[in-house]
């Protein structure tokens, strides 16, 4: 009987560390996914920055060209 007692507690006790890994296991990936979340909605903002600036550049010429900006575009291909 005492082998079984030892064997129980070598069993609760691995299944202990095994929880207490996948813990920090998940935790870790939810960090990372938090990191990644965060930096691709950065990117986001900023590409919709630099797609409202090409916007109004594409105006502003076609304003000082007198011409439509979908006119200008084709000319620069």
């Amino acid at each position: 009987m005492s082998g079984d007692v030892t064997q129980i507690g070598m069993l609760i006790a691995a299944v202990s560390v095994l929880s207490t890994v996948i813990t920090m296991l998940w935790r870790q990936v939810t960090k990372h996914h938090d990191e990644v979340t965060t930096e691709l909605n950065d990117t986001r903002e900023a590409l919709k920055d630099c797609t409202d600036d090409r916007t109004l550049i594409w105006k502003t010429l076609a304003m000082q060209a007198g011409r439509p900006v979908d006119e200008l575009k084709r000319e620069s291909r």
